[in-house]
């Protein structure tokens, strides 16, 4: 049957060709489209390294000397300093309230704030200024309780449990187990010596690798403790709360207990109650607004303009070829050829033809994608990308970017060609054959 199709497509090569024209054009095309949606839900997937259900962050406003309800006498870093421990107690004390964290500097996923620095797994090195690795940090207050890893459910690279404070968190630090690989080549590093500046930090834990984006990959990571809060004027923004409910705690009734009730509370000073965030609430705002959002749906629409393109184009050309062919579908039906034979006769076709066009079009693609990169998203001029994810090595990327474009291609082309055949094949013989 294959000869006998090949031949066919051969003497019908003149009305093939402009529907192989368009099976290239949009081959390239659409494979431009899918590498991004690829790489962003790539991303996306890969496991956040903490437990967002049930993580809230409390935002608290601070008036400014041009606002009416601004006080002059709690303005001083003493007084703010007061008004904002009586704040934690009553956050902390919400009887709904499982865990929570003086998140340092905005120190959350998907905060508008992003942090790194340059940390030294030794003297020799630091002193060069050589050999460092680029990383993000997370800061958080040990204050009554406050516990920023076991708020936001981050687990232990080597046993996934639970994570325990040390008794003395002052000068030690938390490490993320990409950091950790990249500095010491393993994750057993615990009393080991980091170095930001001359002034070591040693490794307390290790975490599981930790997104602070949600469509952006694990940054190296290290969180940094502090034992107290300092009065600032930048305080409501300097520490913000991130709290953990109970598990079976109505989130709804919560919230909405919390701002009609707590957030008047939370009035004291020159603070005020701003905002309570859902971390999935961030995770949207910030898709939103760093533009990930709008790339999706320009790509999502951009791949249905190209499917519709290929789905017309096979639909059209198909009931043109079906109706042309009549004669020749009627013969096949009088020698006892059946409706399904027929049917498959074409869509053998209609494949032979998108994977000789698929085929033709990957060294361009290759071409494509050597000079000009297969997308990525630009997390810092420092990242180094983590090999062990199929998106940043280049031949598992472009295969599975291509593997994916020919599937949802050749899906398109068989429904495309499908219909028009199907219809053609119930054609009663002597019907087919009236004007033989």
């Amino acid at each position: 049957m294959i000869r006998t199709i090949l031949h066919q497509l051969w003497n019908q090569r003149r009305q093939n060709g402009w529907i192989f024209l368009e099976l290239l054009v949009v081959s390239f095309f659409l494979w431009t489209v899918i590498d991004p949606i690829y790489v962003l839900l790539a991303n996306r997937a890969i496991d956040r390294g903490y437990d967002p259900e049930g993580l809230y962050v409390v935002n608290i406003g601070m008036y400014d000397r041009t606002n009416g309800n601004f006080n002059p006498d709690m303005a001083s870093d003493s007084m703010n300093l007061v008004a904002y421990r009586r704040i934690v107690r009553i956050v902390r004390e919400q009887p709904e309230v499982d865990s929570w964290s003086i998140s340092a500097n905005q120190s959350f996923p998907n905060s508008d704030s992003w942090s790194g620095t340059q940390l030294f797994a030794d003297t020799a090195s630091l002193h060069k200024g050589e050999g460092y690795v680029h990383a993000q940090w997370y800061n958080f207050i040990t204050l009554d309780g406050s516990n920023l890893l076991r708020t936001y459910g981050m687990k232990d690279a080597r046993t996934g449990g639970d994570i325990q404070l040390p008794e003395q968190t002052q000068g030690k630090v938390f490490l993320s187990e990409r950091l950790a690989r990249l500095l010491f080549g393993t994750v057993d590093v615990v009393e080991k010596k980091v170095y930001e500046d001359d002034e070591p930090s040693e490794v307390a834990g290790v975490f599981r690798d930790f997104k602070h984006r949600d469509y952006e990959q694990p940054y190296p990571l290290i969180v940094h403790m502090y034992n107290d809060i300092h009065g600032s004027p930048y305080m409501a923004w300097m520490y913000p709360f991130v709290i953990r409910l109970k598990p079976g705690v109505d989130a709804s009734a919560f919230k909405k207990r919390f701002q009609q009730e707590v957030g008047t509370q939370l009035s004291v000073g020159n603070f005020y109650f701003d905002s309570l965030k859902e971390f999935s609430a961030l995770s949207e705002a910030y898709a939103m607004q760093s533009g990930v959002t709008n790339k999706l749906r320009l790509q999502y629409a951009l791949t249905g303009f190209a499917l519709l393109c290929i789905f017309l184009g096979m639909v059209g050309t198909f009931w043109i070829r079906s109706n042309a062919r009549r004669e020749e579908i009627g013969v096949m039906r009088s020698m006892g050829a059946s409706q399904r034979c027929i049917v498959r006769q074409f869509l053998i076709e209609a494949w032979l033809l998108l994977t000789l066009a698929f085929i033709l079009v990957i060294p361009l693609l290759l071409y494509h994608a050597q000079a000009n990169g297969l997308y990525a998203v630009e997390m810092n001029r420092y990242f180094v990308p983590d090999p062990a994810y199929g998106q940043n090595r280049f031949g598992f990327h472009f295969m599975v970017v291509l593997i994916i474009s020919y599937l949802i291609l050749l899906l398109i082309a068989l429904i495309g060609t499908y219909i028009p055949v199907r219809r053609a094949a119930r054609t009663l013989p002597a019907d087919a054959l009236r004007d033989e």
